[in-house]
C-alpha cells in the first residue's frame, strides 16, 4: 500500500489537533487545541500527513459516507434497485424510490458534511502551507496544487447535486461566526475552474511521480476534471478543447480487454486519471470500503445493496454488447464473467423467494475467488479514466457540429468491445447515442448515471422526468412491461420505484436540516421547506 494509503489516518489524526473538531458545525472554522509543537506543517511529515487527510474525504470520512454516491445515487436511477431484500431499510430505500428525500435524511446530512470537511481540509492547506519555510517550494506548491484540486473535487459534487451553495475558501478562526448565503452555481463552476486551472500547471504528469506518491493528484486527472466541469456547465468548446488536450497527450490509453479495468492486479492502470488507492474486504470491518462491501452479495458475505436493473441489461441486449454486459452485470445462475476456474454465480433465498430485488449483483467491483489474497484484499476505486475522457470529448464535440469529431472519439469505445462503428450521426440521433454509450461503459462505478439523467435535457425535459414519476419510461416499464421473473416476485422495494419523483424538487438534494439550522442565511432548495 503507498504512501498517502498509510498515511491517511494519520492525517485525520493530525487534524483532530490543528483543525475544529466541529462543535457547532461543519461550517464552523475554529481551530481547537492548536500544538506547533506536533501540529505544525513545518514538520514534512505534518504537511503530508494534512494532505493525505484532505484525499481521505473524496470517498467521505466514514461509512456512512461510502455508501452514498453508489447504493443510493445510482440506486435513484434506472440502471440500479436498493436489492437487499431481508432488512427493513426505509432510510436507504426512500432515497432510492423519492419518498424519503427529505432535509433530515441522514445519509444526504452525511454526504453533504463530507463535501464540506473535505473543502475545510483543503482551506486549510492551501491558507496555511504558503507560510511554511522547510519544504521546498516545489514540494510545497505541488501540496497546495493537490489541495486546490480537491476542493474543486468537493465543489463539483456539491454544485451537481445541491445546485447553487455556500461556498467559503479562507481558514480564518475569525470566520467561526461567518453565516453565509448559497452562491449560484455559475459561481461555483468559476472557483472549480480557478481551482483546477491553477492546479494544472504545478502538478506532475502521472509517469512523474516515484512509486511513493502513484495515486494522488495528477496534471491529467486536473485536466480531466476541468473538461467535465465544462461540459456540465454547458462550454462545450471548453469541455472539447480540454478533453482533446489529454488525447494529445499520449499519456493515457483504453485497455484492451474492458474486463482487465477493474481486475484488482490492474491498480493505477493505462487508463486511470484518479482513483482512491486502499484495500476492500467482502467482510464489513476489514475494509475502508463499506460501499463495495454492501454492493457483494450476501452469498458471497457481503450485504447484497446495490441490485442492477433488467433495464439495464435490456440496454446492453439491444446493443449488442455482450462484453460489457457480462463484464458489469453478476446475474444468479449464471457464469461469472472472466473467473478461473468457472463459477456459477449463486441464488439467495429467504423462504423461498429472492433476498434481493433482481438477483443482478455488480462484476466491476467483484473479486474473483482465486484472487482474494491476504486480508484486506486490495482493491482502487477508479474516479476517472480515459473512456469517460473520449465521450466528454465526443458529447461536447456534438454539441459543437463536429460530428466527425465525435463519432471518432465514440467509437474508439465502441471498438474496445468489440462493437461496430456509429456512422452518419448528427444532431439529437448523435447525442442520444453518445448519452447510451455512456449509460453502458460507465454504469454503477460512481454517480455517473444519476449525474447525467439530472443534466441531459431531451425535447425541453431533463432525462430524469422522462424516466421517472406516474408517466415515466423506466416506471412503466417496471410496472407494466416487464416480464423479469426476479424482479417481478415481490419485494420491500416496490417495483414502481420513481414514481413518486417531483419534477422540478428532486433534480436537487436538499440541504440537510444541520447545515440550515447552523446558517440562517442558506435557503433551502425548492420544494424541501
Amino acid at each position: 500500500m503507498n504512501t498517502i494509503n498509510r498515511a491517511v489516518t494519520t492525517g485525520l489524526s493530525l487534524l483532530l489537533v490543528i483543525l475544529t473538531g466541529c462543535s457547532k458545525s461543519f461550517l464552523d472554522k475554529e481551530l481547537i487545541g492548536v500544538n506547533p509543537q506536533t501540529g505544525s506543517m513545518e514538520n514534512p511529515e505534518n504537511a503530508r500527513a494534512a494532505v493525505n487527510a484532505c484525499y481521505a474525504y473524496v470517498n467521505g470520512g466514514d461509512w456512512n459516507q461510502g455508501l452514498f454516491p453508489r447504493l443510493l445515487m445510482e440506486s435513484s436511477t434506472d440502471n440500479g434497485w436498493g436489492a437487499n431484500d431481508y432488512q427493513d431499510r426505509p432510510a436507504e430505500l426512500g432515497v432510492c424510490d423519492f419518498t424519503g428525500v427529505s432535509p433530515n435524511n441522514s445519509y444526504i446530512d452525511y454526504f453533504y458534511k463530507n463535501m464540506h470537511e473535505g473543502i475545510r481540509n483543503c482551506n486549510y492547506v492551501i491558507t496555511n502551507l504558503a507560510e511554511v519555510k522547510t519544504l521546498s517550494e516545489q514540494l510545497k506548491n505541488r501540496y497546495i496544487a493537490e489541495a486546490k484540486f480537491l476542493r474543486a473535487y468537493f465543489y463539483f459534487e456539491l454544485v451537481k447535486d445541491f445546485g447553487g451553495d455556500v461556498m467559503h475558501n479562507s481558514f480564518d478562526p475569525a470566520d467561526a461566526t461567518l453565516f453565509l448565503a448559497k452562491s449560484p452555481p455559475a459561481e461555483i463552476y468559476k472557483q472549480i475552474y480557478k481551482d483546477l486551472e491553477e492546479a494544472i500547471p504545478v502538478l506532475p504528469a502521472k509517469d512523474e511521480y516515484g512509486p511513493a506518491d502513484i495515486g494522488r493528484a495528477t496534471k491529467g486527472a486536473a485536466m480531466g476534471y476541468l473538461a467535465k466541469a465544462y461540459l456540465f456547465n454547458g462550454d462545450y468548446a471548453n469541455a472539447a478543447a480540454t478533453a482533446q488536450t489529454i488525447i494529445s497527450s499520449n499519456k493515457y490509453v483504453l485497455e484492451t480487454t474492458f474486463s482487465k479495468i477493474f481486475e484488482p492486479e490492474n491498480i493505477n492502470g493505462t487508463e486511470s486519471l484518479f482513483e482512491v488507492n486502499y484495500k476492500n474486504a467482502v467482510g464489513f470491518g476489514n475494509g475502508p470500503i463499506p460501499a463495495e462491501v454492501t454492493g457483494a452479495a450476501t452469498v458471497d458475505g457481503g450485504w447484497g445493496w446495490f441490485g442492477l436493473t433488467s433495464d439495464l441489461e435490456n440496454a446492453y441486449i439491444a446493443e449488442g454488447d455482450n462484453v460489457r454486459r457480462k463484464a458489469t452485470i453478476n446475474k444468479a445462475g449464471e457464469v461469472v464473467d472472466n473467473e478461473t476456474p468457472s463459477r456459477i454465480f449463486p441464488s439467495h433465498l429467504i423462504s423461498g423467494k429472492p433476498a434481493h430485488t433482481s438477483f443482478r449483483y455488480y462484476r466491476k467491483f467483484y473479486i474473483p475467488l482465486n484472487k482474494r489474497v491476504g486480508s484486506p484484499w486490495q482493491f482502487n476505486d477508479i474516479k476517472m479514466r480515459f473512456a469517460e475522457i473520449l465521450l466528454i470529448h465526443a458529447e461536447a464535440a456534438a454539441f459543437n457540429n463536429k460530428e466527425a469529431d465525435a463519432l471518432t472519439s465514440l467509437n474508439k469505445v465502441r471498438a474496445r468491445v468489440g462493437l461496430a462503428d456509429k456512422t452518419g450521426l448528427s444532431g439529437d440521433a448523435l447525442k442520444l447515442a453518445i448519452w447510451n454509450e455512456r449509460r453502458l461503459e460507465l454504469a454503477g462505478e460512481g454517480t455517473f448515471r444519476w449525474d447525467d439523467i439530472r443534466r441531459i435535457t431531451i425535447n425541453g425535459k431533463k432525462l430524469i422526468a422522462l424516466l421517472m414519476g406516474p408517466n415515466g419510461t423506466f416506471v412503466k416499464y417496471n410496472t407494466t412491461l416487464s416480464t423479469d421473473p426476479i424482479e417481478k416476485a415481490g419485494h420491500r422495494e416496490a417495483i414502481n420505484k420513481g414514481y413518486y419523483f417531483k419534477e422540478g424538487v428532486h433534480e436537487l438534494w436538499p440541504f440537510p436540516a444541520s447545515a440550515i439550522n447552523a446558517n440562517s442565511a442558506l435557503v433551502q432548495n425548492p420544494g424541501y421547506n
